[in-house]
């Protein structure tokens, strides 16, 4: 029988050991700041006012009165005369929220205009022909110069804009781009607030809908400057602020173990968070974006997805991708969806590990351990599949995992270190392969990258920096390994320093040295060097045995080598 995490988040129930749960919220606050420093590195030196504007919004955020219910949110907003939906840019979940919302209400409230960051208030003109359908999407979006004036992906907020099309709603452009100075930050608000206001006056008893920037929408930010706007009229609109998937917020619900079934959480009188993600899911799309790398979509807390169209669960995300790698290699054998995948949204992770796979307290400490360093992982005992980075490159790099351990057989428990050591990077190899299957472009780490890695990952923290310093060192004395053995045929020692590493570079090692196989073997084969069924071949090898994993290396880098040279 088929397993999916719908089915086990419906099982979740109370135990009196939390250990495990205590240690994964542990390791997902851990990462969570580290994630959060990196943006911060990659966004630059923050000026005071940014802070002052940042620390006004952290503070709405201290406490909050209780849980609540999508119907009581949706029951607030049909009340409203402005809405303000926070948006976080990056995540296509967060563009989803008010389209739920505009569904639902907008057979209940006809009268309603939609006011959007995405579009600047100089291309009004423009935003009005589009949603009309004088101007087409292509023309439209050149003519607004998208990629340069918002950037974000337009695939998440294009929905947005034909359901506003479709329902004949108006939608009107709030962004600007104030040129230097002080308080570029006050000053966006004041010009959108300035066109909200207007807009308001103009029709009072429509429902006025905006989707701006979570960080604008404190109170005493955007809101605050549309009431002083229309105080000198008398006019005090009723207002409702929808916040998104504060860290906060999660990790006060996580405390309790409420996470999972809240929905929405009442701020105070007319303001609300909603939570549908979690945070390492919310931050990491931002470096999703920065790599422009596609992403599953992410998994929802109870409700918040259940009648957009086209959406689907984690587990049915992850089968198409295994189907999708076994079709390309022309593996058909039983048990392909056979599987469980979970992702940073379940917090009972170890919890159930323990109790449901049959793992030992020290093997859950292993797997603890590998995810703090939030890399994706395929646990053969229970065909597990954790997803860390909801990446298309993560998922599908796991969905290979598991395909190779359904044609191959789970690998011996008792493996030397050398055994371990090849037997790891001969299942990277087939790992890094399958992703490519799907995304070609995934740039694989090559020995420069690892010489200077603050060039390819200026952001990282400075510790980051050096443990890949120091995996690139045995990386480097590998490769060094291969060339003398390609020109002389002497094989290396098996024992040394390389094979007794800790168990954090000796995971960095094994991954580099396999995703640089992986990678040749799939270029070698696009360029129809190599014929499928000899890379087929290998997902029905266990590479447990030394014999087989070591073999089978120095087989195909003879084999790549002189392919790449023909």
């Amino acid at each position: 029988m088929v397993r999916t995490p719908t089915e086990t988040h419906l099982r979740a129930t109370t135990r009196p050991d939390f250990s495990c749960r205590t240690e994964l919220i542990e390791v997902h606050k851990a990462i969570v700041d580290s994630l959060r420093d990196e943006i911060e590195r990659s966004v630059g030196k923050t000026t005071r006012e940014y802070q002052a504007y940042l620390e006004d919004y952290n503070r709405v955020f201290k406490t909050y009165q209780r849980t609540a219910s999508i119907d009581e949110l949706m029951a607030g907003v049909l009340k409203a005369n402005i809405v303000y939906n926070g948006d976080y840019h990056t995540m296509a979940q967060s563009q989803r929220i008010p389209l739920r919302i505009l569904r639902e209400i907008a057979p209940k409230r006809p009268g309603m205009t939609l006011a959007v960051e995405v579009v600047q208030i100089e291309h009004q003109a423009l935003l009005d022909a589009f949603i009309s359908g004088e101007l087409r999407e292509e023309d439209f979006l050149r003519s607004i110069d998208y990629d340069k004036t918002w950037g974000f992906a337009w695939d998440h907020y294009r929905d947005l804009f034909v359901f506003a099309r479709q329902h004949g709603i108006r939608v009107l452009a709030i962004n600007t781009e104030p040129r230097g100075g002080r308080w570029v930050l006050k000053k966006r608000d004041r010009a959108a607030a300035q066109v909200i206001a207007r807009e308001y006056l103009r029709h009072p008893d429509d429902l006025l809908y905006v989707v701006d920037g979570d960080l604008h929408l404190a109170p005493s930010h955007l809101p605050a400057m549309v009431d002083e706007l229309l105080a000198p009229f008398d006019e005090h609109p009723e207002t409702v602020i929808l916040h998104q998937n504060n860290e906060e917020i999660y990790w006060a619900l996580a405390k309790k173990r409420l996470e999972q079934e809240t929905d929405v959480v009442l701020l105070r009188k007319g303001q609300y968070c909603i939570m549908s993600t979690p945070p390492i899911i919310k931050l990491q799309s931002y470096f999703n974006w920065i790599d422009n790398t596609r992403q599953l979509t992410a998994p929802t807390f109870r409700n918040w997805y259940v009648d957009l169209v086209g959406e689907e669960d984690l587990y049915n995300q992850v089968l198409k991708l295994v189907r999708i790698v076994a079709r390309f290699l022309e593996i058909e054998t039983e048990d392909l969806d056979d599987f469980v995948v979970y992702s940073p949204a379940d917090l009972d992770f170890l919890d159930r590990l323990r109790h449901e796979s049959g793992l030992s307290l020290e093997e859950i400490k292993a797997v603890a351990a590998h995810l703090r360093t939030n890399e994706s992982y395929f646990i053969e005992n229970g065909n597990i599949i954790y997803i860390a980075n909801l990446s298309i490159n993560h998922a599908a790099e796991e969905a290979t995992h598991f395909i190779h351990k359904v044609c191959a057989g789970p690998r011996r428990a008792d493996l030397t270190q050398a055994e371990d050591f090849y037997c790891r990077v001969m299942r990277e190899a087939l790992g890094f392969f399958g992703s490519k299957i799907l995304n070609h472009k995934r740039h694989c780490h090559s020995l420069e990258d690892f010489r200077h890695p603050e060039r390819s990952h200026p952001t990282l923290r400075a510790g980051r920096i050096e443990e890949l310093k120091r995996i690139g060192t045995f990386v480097n004395d590998h490769k060094a390994w291969e060339r003398m053995f390609l020109n002389t045929g002497r094989m290396w020692q098996l024992e040394g320093p390389t094979f007794e590493l800790p168990l954090a570079i000796h995971l960095g090692v094994t991954h580099a040295l396999g995703y640089m196989l992986g990678n040749r073997i799939f270029d070698t084969l696009m360029r129809g060097r190599l014929d499928k069924q000899v890379v087929r071949d290998l997902f029905f090898m266990n590479f447990s045995e030394l014999e087989q994993s070591l073999q089978t290396y120095l087989e195909w880098i003879a084999l790549l080598a002189e392919a790449e040279n023909s």
